[in-house]
């Protein structure tokens, strides 16, 4: 039977001049009523009505039944998700409602969840333009690959060090990545995105956010695939590493921008009711260290064809990374948990895993390369650098790269000289001094001059065919990375045919010779 109720309702509801004042009332009323006539047009002056103050009391009434009678508004919901002009607002006034920590009725499994949740961005932009969104996104987004990218050079430079890399290409691929590259993906990446809390559905709403960022970082994909079609329209894609540069180029950015919204999206809410600035921080931390993994893998995998590709691709990216994740988050954190809201340890768990491979990895180039080991075979001599001050030793070098080991049974500092016959070619003395404790641990040997050293830490002398760099010159930013992973300072091999196009090197010997420093005298004290 109908409440009597209603019929006033109603005339206040459908007079011509019904004023807002008179729908808010009949908001409040409705919400007291709370019977199954009441709560559908409840729902509507909530979703529909044309002014936000009516849409805001209606709502809030709405968030008052959740909490005493969350079972009683199960049919109305519904009814209004059925109905196809009402099911996108209703999508999300229900999300909205768990934003808020609500509890809701139980929602019905057969009504498509995921075309909904991929619609919500309609509801939460409102009228604001694409340029002011992107904006709003690329200003944070930009501000955390700034961060990023200041650990990852710092990060890699030593690197650089510890894989016999005297030279490296870090800053500026990582310089023309936040100028040029972050900005526009943030913008793609983040175009749909809504904050993940306004979902009243954790799986449809994961799925949808995930999609969007996939779908969107893909269309750089599809340029710079078009611009390697362009360039060589007569040859392209003829040569397998062309297919290889596609391939990835194509697949990676919607892989890792995936991967980046999902790690977002697993680290929203799972430290609770915490400040927004530390809940974003953890989240584009998680978020960064997903996407860095996946990129590391891909590249790593294709860094045998082409090192030099995959090595740009990967220093390109960490900028990238880290912004999209910045970005991420910071569009997460604008809709705050509700109080009382605690730590989701599902969430907790998944995102410690994230980290824990991220460390991990990050760790075990630094315990890796913290060892002796040269990975360059046995060493052809050991040499003490005390003897060679009487006996001037001379060693021939059969086949390169080689390796001496010096060794000091006494203390103080040595003059060491190295002279190499026949000499190389200006530039390309292929001599080197490795030393574990200095701070430069590798330096670079001119035939003939005086190189100081001392018995502190481990000393070896490393010879090539060639400057080092020159042989590393396709894999100094990635190749640093794996070397020092794998524990060694690896030497690429020659490409196929180069033995034939090229003359082999004469044979080498070296001549070793050494003297003590002078000590220092000073105000009659030895120093």
């Amino acid at each position: 039977m109908s409440h009597p109720a209603h019929q006033i309702i109603d005339e206040f509801l459908q007079a011509e001049d019904s004023t807002a004042q008179a729908r808010r009332n009949a908001a409040v009323a409705l919400a007291t009523i709370a019977d199954d006539e009441a709560l559908p047009r409840l729902l509507r002056l909530a979703i529909s009505d044309g002014d936000a103050g009516v849409r805001a009391t209606a709502e809030a009434e709405l968030a008052t039944l959740c909490k005493q009678s969350p079972a009683n508004l199960a049919p109305a919901i519904a009814t209004t998700l059925a109905a196809a002009y009402q099911a996108v607002p209703a999508y999300a006034l229900i999300g909205r409602l768990h934003a808020q920590g609500t509890t809701l009725p139980p929602l019905p499994a057969s009504l498509p969840w995921l075309r909904l949740a991929l619609s919500l961005f309609r509801q939460t932009r409102g009228a604001i333009g694409w340029w002011s969104r992107a904006v709003r996104a690329i200003v944070p987004g930009l501000v955390t690959a700034l961060i990023g990218v200041l650990g990852a050079f710092a990060y890699l430079q030593w690197l650089a060090e510890v894989s016999m890399r005297s030279e490296h290409d870090v800053a500026g691929p990582l310089v023309a990545s936040l100028l040029f590259i972050a900005g526009p993906l943030i913008a793609f990446g983040t175009w749909r995105t809504t904050p993940y809390r306004l979902h009243p559905r954790r799986d449809s709403g994961a799925l949808a956010e995930i999609a969007w960022a996939c779908l969107l970082t893909a269309a750089p994909g599809f340029v710079c695939v078009a611009a390697i079609l362009i360039e060589d329209s007569r040859g392209a894609l003829s040569d397998p590493e062309d297919w290889l540069i596609a391939g990835m180029l194509l697949l990676l950015p919607p892989i890792v921008a995936g991967a980046i919204r999902a790690g977002t999206v697993a680290a929203d809410g799972a430290l609770g009711n915490v400040r927004r600035l530390v809940g974003g921080g953890f989240a584009s931390v998680v978020g960064a260290a997903a996407g860095l993994g996946c990129v590391t893998l891909a590249t790593s995998l294709f860094h045998g064809v082409s090192a030099s590709v995959c090595s740009q691709v990967w220093v390109w990216w960490l900028p990238i990374c880290c912004g999209l994740a910045g970005a991420y988050a910071w569009i997460d954190a604008r809709v705050p948990c509700a109080e009382g809201a605690v730590a989701d340890s599902q969430r907790l768990t998944i995102c410690a895993v994230v980290l824990g491979v991220f460390f991990l990895g990050a760790a075990m180039p630094i315990l890796r390369a913290s060892g002796s080991t040269l990975g360059l075979g046995t060493p052809i001599a050991s040499v003490d650098v005390a003897a060679l001050e009487t006996r001037p030793t001379t060693i021939p070098l059969g086949s390169l790269p080689a390796r001496i080991d010096l060794t000091f049974r006494s203390s103080g500092r040595w003059n060491l000289i190295i002279d190499i016959e026949p000499p190389p070619p200006t530039g390309e003395s292929g001599a080197y001094l490795w030393r574990s404790s200095a701070r430069l641990r590798l330096q670079q040997l001119t035939p003939g001059a005086i190189h100081e050293i001392d018995g502190q830490g481990s000393s070896t002398l490393l010879f090539f065919d060639r400057n080092l760099d020159h042989l590393l010159r396709d894999s100094h930013a990635l190749g640093a990375f794996l070397d020092a992973w794998w524990g060694r300072q690896h030497v690429p091999p020659s490409a196929p045919g180069a033995e034939a196009r090229e003359t082999p090197p004469e044979p080498r010997v070296v001549k070793l010779s050494a003297f003590p420093v002078a000590p220092t005298i000073r105000f009659g004290v030895q120093q």
